[in-house]
């Protein structure tokens, strides 16, 4: 099993090999209901589904992607969304 840290170079290194970091522009950021590899696009509140808080604030804060734009994709029908966006911009190392 990966180290959260190995996982995120992990996830960088497949970035730059498919596409080229130099080619990204912006990052549709969101928590999943479901694992890596299940095929299944479900989106649940930032923290509570299998990526994690401590994952996205890795991503976030990556020095070769914090430059870069994210979009927050989470269910904004729920109670919280103004929250979600207040939880990573407190976790956005300045």
């Amino acid at each position: 099993m990966l180290s959260p840290d190995q996982s995120t170079t992990v996830l960088l290194e497949t970035m730059a090999g498919k596409i080229g970091l130099e080619r990204l522009k912006s990052i549709h950021l969101n928590d999943s209901l479901n694992p890596c590899g299940s095929h299944k696009d479900r989106h649940v509140c930032i923290g509570q589904g299998c990526i994690g808080l401590g994952a996205l604030t890795r991503v976030i804060n990556h020095p070769q992607l914090r430059h870069l734009p994210f979009i927050l994709e989470t269910p904004n029908e729920l109670a919280g969304y103004a929250q979600e966006i207040a939880l990573l911009r407190d976790n956005f190392l300045d």
